[in-house]
Order: C-alpha cells, then structure tokens, then sequence
C-alpha cells in the first residue's frame, strides 16, 4: 500500500515539474515577444489608478512661479502630474509627479518633494525604475545631451555634465545645493538585472536654457 502511495506521488511530482516547466517556458516567450506592448497597458492602468486615487491631475494645477523671488507661488497636490521629462538623445519621455515613494515612481517620474523645482535656482532630483518607459536607458546619456522639463509654468532646458555609480546609502552624491541650478536623475544599477540592487546610476545636468509662461 505505503508503495503503491510514494508511486502516485512521483508521478504527480513529475507532472507537477513538466506543468512547471512549460509554464516558465511560456511566461518567458510572451515576455519576448510581447513584453514592451503588456508595459505600456499596465502602466496606462497605474496611471489612470493614481488619477482615480487623486481626483487631479496636471491639467487641474494651480500652479504658478514667482520671477521675482525665484520660487513656486503654488505648488502640486502630493502624487500629481506636474511636468513631462523629455530627454531626446534616448528618446524618452514621460510625466512627473510630485513624490518619490515606490508607490509613485510605479507610473512615471518622481520628484523628490525634499528638493526644489526648475526655475528656483538649486537642486531638483529625480528618481524613476530602472524600465524601458522610464530610466532604463539612462546610461546611455553622454555629456553634452539635454533634458527638457516642461513644466505648467515654463521650459527648461538642462544640459549633462557629469554622470557615476553610487552604492545605495551615498545620501552625499544626491546631496541638495542651493547655490546653483542642478538636475540629478538616478535609478537602480544595473539597469537590465532584475530583483534588488545596492547600486544606483545617476546623472548630473546644468541649467542651460528657460522660458517661463506668461
């Protein structure tokens, strides 16, 4: 009897691992052939869920700058669109919203609600996912490139200079000065590993270019 039991385990057990098997072998055909297309619908969904979260979005800001003291009169609702990254020599481009937790960065880029803003003249950062919408390819960039924010209140144009690899806990490479206008962008490294990384890829860039709204 105890025989005839361990045999029909082992015969399950050996299906069990064939199911297994296919099923990995198909996850990873689907995700060759098709996977670019299943990103792009799921963070359409994660985008209309943050908008259905917040009752805003970018449209809905007030959101204006002050010239004359070089700061925001206003400023976005916490997890809102409130600008577009465009960075042409990877052509890469997508929304800004304000904060930088994981539940954020899942739909587009964060700011991190501790720095400042374009136009106020000290460091703004950025953070993103290391995915093929987002910062995947942002150790591509050379010096030299630009990036473009386009903000409700105006254009601005930076311009890299400088780019590193960090461990995780270098709080100093993201440090925020206020005695010049720089963008920092970073994300997880290597950029085309999955699960955790203790690195992370960053990029440096100038203020080269505004135009503010009138």
């Amino acid at each position: 009897m105890l025989k005839k039991i361990i045999q029909i385990f082992g015969v399950i057990a050996k299906q069990l691992a064939v199911a297994f098997f296919f099923a990995c072998f198909l996850i990873v055909i689907i995700n060759l052939t098709c996977g670019n297309k299943i990103q792009r619908y799921i963070s359409l969904i994660n985008m209309i869920t943050v908008m259905d979260k917040t009752g805003e979005d970018s449209e809905s800001q007030e959101i204006s700058f002050d010239s004359v003291k070089k700061k925001l009169a206003s400023y976005p609702s916490w997890g809102t669109i409130w600008a577009t990254l465009n960075i042409p020599s990877i052509n890469m481009e997508a929304p800004v919203y304000q904060g930088d937790t994981l539940d954020i960065i899942k739909y587009g880029i964060g700011h991190y609600a501790g720095s400042y803003y374009p136009g106020e003249g000290s460091t703004i950062i950025f953070a993103a996912h290391n995915s093929s919408q987002h910062f995947m390819r942002l150790p591509q960039l050379k010096i030299g490139d630009k990036v473009i924010v386009y903000a409700s209140y105006g254009t601005y144009t930076y311009e890299v200079t400088n780019t590193k690899i960090i461990k995780d806990t270098d709080t100093d490479s993201l440090a925020i000065q206020t005695d010049k206008e720089e963008l920092i962008m970073y994300t997880c490294y290597p950029v085309n590993v999955v699960g955790h990384k203790d690195k992370r890829y960053v990029v440096y860039a100038k203020l080269v270019g505004e135009e503010h709204e009138s």
